[in-house]
């Protein structure tokens, strides 16, 4: 079988230098991309005693083998670091950031290093550029996102930290797509791009991913999306679909996980913020289930506020949770915790917890 260059771009922050690597096909064959893949870069690179922060502690941006390739849910990035917390850290997106990796030619990104001031990354087909950042330093993820893509190219893709991940805050996430929002947001790894004194990844490719039978691939995409009827609410409402379900069986997250049932569940469910709020459906990179839903608020405190809709986790840490039955207090809280680049799940379970 022809073999499928695995190619990683890394990044030495200290020093400046790139280097491009190929990963061997045994190992890519055994762990496929991914969050797999770098879990074993990560376990041959990482000294278990070493600090998170410390500057040698590697940061891995991976792709799956689907990554930009037209299939449904070919869209998905993965983060991986040791995280703040000492133990294994991984989160994962979707949206376009991971597939506009894919077409720079490169499959990941192996970071290490600290630059002595605030930088982004600048990645084409040709490599790398380090440029410096200090006027987004300390700026939210939504206007850091509009000022790069003006610095590079208005088609591009960007990744950043806000102000949580630059605090090295255990919380801290990694946003992508600006105001739409696909949040790397697990275990701390903002905190980590943070701490190397890297605010944002922008990448922008015209290389499209290899294929070994393409028409194969179409004929199995075509017969595979015809079973896809099984999505539809989530089409309709996005994850906040689950809101009423989870509640009727017992299991969404009420008052700190103290209570099994609350009557208010409606209120913040999928269908109530589509009656209500809802602009426009979106979707990620080859994918036609289409959650993403973009909302604005039209009256009380919050007018004329607008961005993504609270997904279903989030509609829970920041809702039942707490027992907040405000949804247009969680669109906004949502709103300003991904401008922060702030986990919302982290922090609705901390709130409930207090």
């Amino acid at each position: 079988m022809e073999e499928y260059p695995y190619r990683l771009l890394e990044i030495d922050l200290t020093s400046r230098k790139t280097t491009h690597l190929e990963m061997e096909q045994d190992r890519l064959c055994q762990f496929l991309g991914g969050s797999g893949l770098a879990a074993s870069i990560l376990f041959d690179l990482l000294n278990p005693h070493r600090d998170p922060f410390h500057p040698e502690s590697p940061l891995i941006f991976m792709t799956g083998l689907l990554t930009g390739i037209p299939v449904p849910c070919g869209c998905r990035i993965s983060v991986c670091a040791k995280s703040p917390l000492g133990i294994w850290g991984e989160a994962n997106a979707g949206g376009y950031w991971g597939p506009e990796l894919k077409f720079t030619g490169f499959d990941g990104l192996l970071i290490k290093g600290k630059a002595d001031k605030p930088v982004y990354l600048y990645i084409t087909p040709q490599g790398a550029e380090i440029r410096g950042a200090i006027d987004l330093w300390g700026k939210g993820t939504f206007l850091t996102t509009e000022k790069l893509l003006a610095a590079t190219d208005p088609k591009a893709q960007v990744a950043a930290i806000g102000p949580a991940g630059e605090n090295l805050s255990f919380m801290a996430a990694i946003v992508t797509g600006g105001m739409e929002a696909r949040v790397m947001a697990r275990t701390g790894l903002g905190a980590v791009m943070g701490s190397k004194n890297l605010k944002a990844i922008v990448v922008r490719g015209d290389k499209k991913p290899h294929i070994y039978d393409a028409a194969l691939l179409h004929e199995t995409t075509k017969e595979f999306s015809a079973h896809l009827k099984f999505v539809e609410s989530l089409s309709k409402f996005g994850t906040a679909a689950l809101i009423e379900s989870k509640e009727a069986i017992g299991a969404l997250p009420i008052k700190n996980f103290t209570l099994f049932h609350w009557d208010k569940a409606t209120r913040i469910s999928g269908p109530t913020m589509i009656a209500e709020f809802l602009t426009k459906h979106y979707g990620c990179y080859s994918c036609p289930i289409r959650c993403g839903k973009e909302v604005k608020v039209n009256k009380g405190p919050y007018a004329g506020l607008s961005g993504h809709g609270p997904e279903y986790e989030t509609l829970a840490s920041l809702g039942s949770l707490i027992l907040n039955d405000d949804l247009t207090a969680i669109i906004n809280l949502n709103y300003l915790l991904n401008d922060l680049g702030l986990d919302t799940m982290s922090a609705g379970i901390t709130a409930a917890f207090a």
